[in-house]
């Protein structure tokens, strides 16, 4: 077979065996360098494989133009954390599908994205965990507990809406408070705890975050409640129990649905991790008196109620 004919044979060969998405970017975008959000980077790169092109920023090196380039291309830009995906959503261009990780829920759904952008280019896993896991390790490690503690604010209205329809399913109640700024955490802390067995967190940029959370846990230990966190830097910190999703975790299922958009063009709905871990801190517990469950035990009830 002559030379030309054969390289052009392995040409078209390779062209049928290539896959789809060969000529896409994926732009991972990280709200800060290290961390959680390397973590969840480096669970994304793992999960897409070697095949894809991958080009990873730090926001600190991206200009508003730069995302207004990328963003007019056919790429998939993939955000890790808060300030990302807001910087992402102010400068989008519109034409370059979005998929957001390590994101709350209301943040995501709050999130202003150019009208060109149908629902199947803008998706999300978000970081905090689905109401019925919250509640359900409530249920699991403080089966005698009927109140149940809620700080939020008004970002977390819808959030606040599903907890309390979960509830009801399982036989608790919600002693919920609404704050609008800093200085309202504190007084309504001491307004809700003596009234709650347990105090539920949920992430919410003005009642539980870096600035705060110390002096949140140092009230509720000094009024003997145990707090259910969602992440295993608050369960560190002094929650006694805590359910979430890690940076790892949701890296991999992000790398699930960047799949997707690479072998069709769409993206499945925003969803929260199916995989998460849970984590104690047995000596707050041991000092409220607290006498938890085992860890295997409840892992099984939260995979059953979360299926």
């Amino acid at each position: 077979m002559p030379r030309r004919i054969l390289i052009l044979c392995l040409c078209l060969c390779w062209l049928v065996n290539a896959p789809a998405w060969a000529g896409d970017v994926i732009h991972l975008i990280l709200s800060d360098q290290g961390g959680a959000y390397q973590e969840a980077a480096e669970a994304f790169r793992d999960g897409i494989g070697q095949r894809q092109a991958i080009k990873v920023w730090s926001l600190a090196d991206l200009s508003a133009s730069q995302v207004q380039d990328i963003t007019r291309t056919t790429d998939l830009i993939v955000p890790v954390g808060v300030k990302a995906a807001r910087f992402i959503a102010e400068h989008h261009a519109g034409q370059a599908a979005v998929l957001s990780l390590m994101i709350p829920r209301a943040v995501s759904e709050k999130l202003q994205w150019p009208v060109s952008l149908g629902r199947k280019k803008i998706s999300a896993v978000y970081i905090d965990q689905l109401a019925n896991r919250s509640l359900g390790l409530i249920a699991a490690a403080f089966p005698a507990a009927r109140r149940v503690g809620l700080l939020i604010s008004a970002e977390n209205a819808a959030v606040a809406k599903l907890l309390t329809q979960e509830a009801v399913r399982h036989n608790l109640k919600l002693n919920m408070e609404t704050v609008d700024a800093a200085d309202d955490v504190a007084p309504a802390l001491r307004r809700v705890l003596p009234e709650s067995d347990v105090l539920l967190l949920v992430p919410d940029a003005i009642a539980i975050n870096a600035g705060n959370a110390q002096n949140v846990l140092l009230t509720t230990y000094r009024f003997r409640v145990p707090v259910i966190g969602f992440s295993q830097g608050l369960s560190k910190a002094g929650a006694v129990a805590s359910v979430y999703s890690s940076p790892a975790q949701i890296g991999s299922q992000g790398a699930l649905m960047a799949t997707r958009w690479l072998q069709g063009g769409e993206l499945p709905p925003p969803q929260h991790a199916g995989e998460f871990s849970i984590a104690f801190n047995s000596h707050v517990a041991r000092s409220l008196g607290v006498l938890l469950p085992k860890e295997d035990d409840i892992r099984r009830k939260l995979g059953a109620q979360s299926e």
